[in-house]
């Protein structure tokens, strides 16, 4: 049977339980620069599509999909810039890559979580990289 915890006593264990840190956290965890590569990425696939299938009549549809791509990172970017500050400095570029992540799994190497970040980026990027392969082909 369960027993009933007043939400009280349950924050104040998770806090004694919480480790103290020395630096902030990032509004995702993760250094800006890791959502600049995705959105890198994304924008990578739009380009080779574009130049590889442009023609007179898709130059508004191309410009629709880069400003709809562009929009949803710049539209979480800007969410996370508006994350309250809590005076301390946050993880550089550097230290994630030597500390890596801590998340609900465990703890990740800097490696371990670019790879699972960036997966789908890639293999989107690739799957246009073979689009065009293939139209040169024809």
């Amino acid at each position: 049977m369960s027993v009933h915890q007043p939400s009280e006593q349950f924050a104040k264990a998770m806090n004694e339980a919480a480790p103290r840190r020395n630096r902030g956290e990032h509004a995702f965890d993760l250094p800006p620069a890791v959502h600049a590569i995705t959105a890198g990425a994304y924008l990578t696939f739009a380009g080779v599509l574009c130049a590889t299938f442009m023609g007179p009549d898709l130059v508004l549809p191309a410009a629709i999909f880069m400003v709809g791509i562009a929009s949803l990172f710049v539209t979480p970017g800007l969410w996370a810039r508006i994350q309250p500050k809590d005076g301390l400095r946050k993880q550089s570029w550097t230290e994630f890559l030597e500390e890596g992540v801590e998340c609900l799994t465990g703890k990740l190497t800097a490696g371990q979580a670019l790879a699972q970040i960036l997966v789908l980026p890639g293999l989107i990027v690739s799957l246009a990289f073979v689009f065009a392969v293939i139209k040169a082909t024809l």
